[in-house]
C-alpha cells in the first residue's frame, strides 16, 4: 500500500509540475509534504548568485567551486573549498528547451530503471512556477543522496540536482535553499 501511496503521489507530482491538476491538491495527498513544506528555514549562510548565459540565475554558498559547461548539466558547483561548515554537496543544474512533461517523464523513467529509491517528494513554487522536489537514495557513488528538483516552464525546464552524503534534517534548509534561489532570466 505505501508503495502504491508513493506512486501515486510521485505521478500526482509530476501532473502539478506540468499544470494538469492544482499544486495544493498535490500537496494535501500526503501528510509527508505537509511536514517537508514545513521544513525549518535556511540558516544564515552567505550566498553569490550565479547567471548563466543570460538562461537562469541560481544563488550558491560563498567559497563553492563553480565549472560552468556549453552541455548539460550546464553548471555544477561543488561546496569542496568552501569555509568547511556543510558537509560534501555537489549540485548540478541543467536547462532543457523542452516541456516538463517530457523531462519530468523520461527522468522519472531513468530513476525507475536505475532502481534509486524515491523517500520523499513535494511540490512547491519556484520563480514562481509549479515546481516538482524529489529526495532520492541508493545512489551507488560517493554522494548516495539526491535532491532533484524539476522548474517546468511552457516550453523550457530545469533541473537542479543536488548530491549529498549527510542525511541529517540539517541539510534540507540549505539544499532548499539553493533550489528555490533559482530563477530564469528575462527574455
Amino acid at each position: 500500500m505505501m508503495q502504491y501511496l508513493k506512486s501515486l503521489g510521485l505521478a500526482l507530482g509530476a501532473a502539478a509540475l506540468i499544470g494538469a491538476i492544482a499544486p495544493a491538491w498535490v500537496q494535501a495527498s500526503d501528510d509527508r509534504v505537509a511536514a517537508a513544506e514545513a521544513a525549518p528555514t535556511v540558516p544564515a549562510l552567505e550566498t553569490r548568485s550565479y547567471t548563466y548565459a543570460d538562461l537562469f540565475s541560481i544563488a550558491f554558498p560563498v567559497g563553492w567551486q563553480i565549472d560552468e559547461r556549453a552541455e548539460a548539466p550546464q553548471v555544477v558547483a561543488e561546496s569542496t573549498g568552501a569555509n568547511g561548515h556543510l558537509p560534501a554537496i555537489r549540485t548540478e543544474v541543467s536547462w532543457q528547451n523542452a516541456p516538463p512533461r517530457q523531462v519530468v517523464g523520461e527522468s522519472l523513467e531513468a530513476l525507475r530503471e536505475k532502481g534509486y529509491t524515491v523517500t520523499r517528494y513535494d511540490a512547491a513554487t519556484i520563480d514562481g512556477v509549479t515546481a516538482v522536489r524529489l529526495w532520492v537514495s541508493e545512489i551507488p557513488d560517493d554522494l548516495p543522496n539526491a535532491f532533484i528538483t524539476y522548474v517546468g516552464y511552457p516550453t523550457a525546464t530545469a533541473t537542479i540536482t543536488s548530491y549529498y552524503g549527510d542525511t541529517t534534517g540539517n541539510m534540507d534548509p540549505v539544499l532548499m535553499g539553493i533550489h528555490q534561489s533559482f530563477a530564469r532570466s528575462s527574455q
